[in-house]
């Protein structure tokens, strides 16, 4: 009796496992109104706000925009230490506080460029050159438009993103293991918009959430940076 108990719990516990093991999606930023309030750091008046009318999903996203005669290196607004944020970067993630891929959305209104960045337990990352190949350890910085504070990161594109554009990376092969404890969001100069940002154990995973997502504009002006293009990275 117990032997036939176990050949049919034995399918389920096989279910259960798979299930476990699939992947995992962390939300670092969705319509949560109160996020604004932990990126409390930053050099000068940079305006921080809820976005409710240009969003790329859901109800809000986060508008940081520049005072009138700042300088690009100033104009950000940032935490390195995040409360609850100790996501570790690796090559293979399996708990719940790993991860190895990111996406986000991003909106450039007027200016040269933006970024975005990621400290390793509270620390930013090296400065080299403005625009690093990957893998580039110790940068963790992405990069649309001109890099205008010079510091390393991985150039996107050449152009910055006047629609709504996803960004799909694998982290881990872009920057190697790090643990993620806060984010910068810079814009540089005039407005940036960023919403929807995820972590995942797998690219498949962000895959299907964003196809799950209905973008506010038609989705035949959407752009998408994927972490490969044809078996290759992207970057300038």
């Amino acid at each position: 009796m117990k032997s036939l108990i176990l050949s049919l719990l034995a399918p389920m516990l096989l279910f259960i496992i798979a299930i476990e093991v699939e992947g995992k999606v962390i939300t670092l930023f969705e319509d949560d109104e109160s996020f604004i309030d932990q990126l409390s750091r930053q050099d000068t008046p940079t305006n921080i706000e809820n976005e409710e009318k240009d969003v790329f999903y859901g109800k809000i996203a986060i508008k940081v925009s520049a005072p009138q005669g700042s300088v690009a290196n100033n104009v950000q607004r940032y935490n390195p230490n995040i409360p609850g944020w100790n996501y570790k970067i690796v090559e293979n993630p399996s708990k719940e506080d790993e991860a190895r891929w990111i996406m986000f959305a991003w909106k450039k209104i007027g200016g040269e460029g933006i970024m975005i960045q990621f400290p390793d337990n509270g620390t930013w990352g090296v400065v080299t050159q403005p625009c690093v190949e990957p893998p580039a350890p110790g940068t963790r910085r992405y990069i649309a438009g001109k890099n205008m504070t010079g510091w390393s990161g991985i150039c996107l594109s050449d152009e910055i993103p006047e629609d709504w554009e996803v960004v799909i990376r694998d982290l881990f092969a872009d920057f190697g293991s790090f643990t993620m404890t806060g984010i910068a969001l810079t814009p540089f100069d005039n407005v940036g918009l960023y919403d929807s940002i995820y972590l995942a154990w797998s690219e498949a995973e962000l895959k299907e959430l964003l196809t799950s997502m209905t973008p506010v504009q038609p989705r035949d002006k959407l752009t998408t940076v994927w972490g490969y293009i044809k078996g290759e990275f992207m970057s300038r």
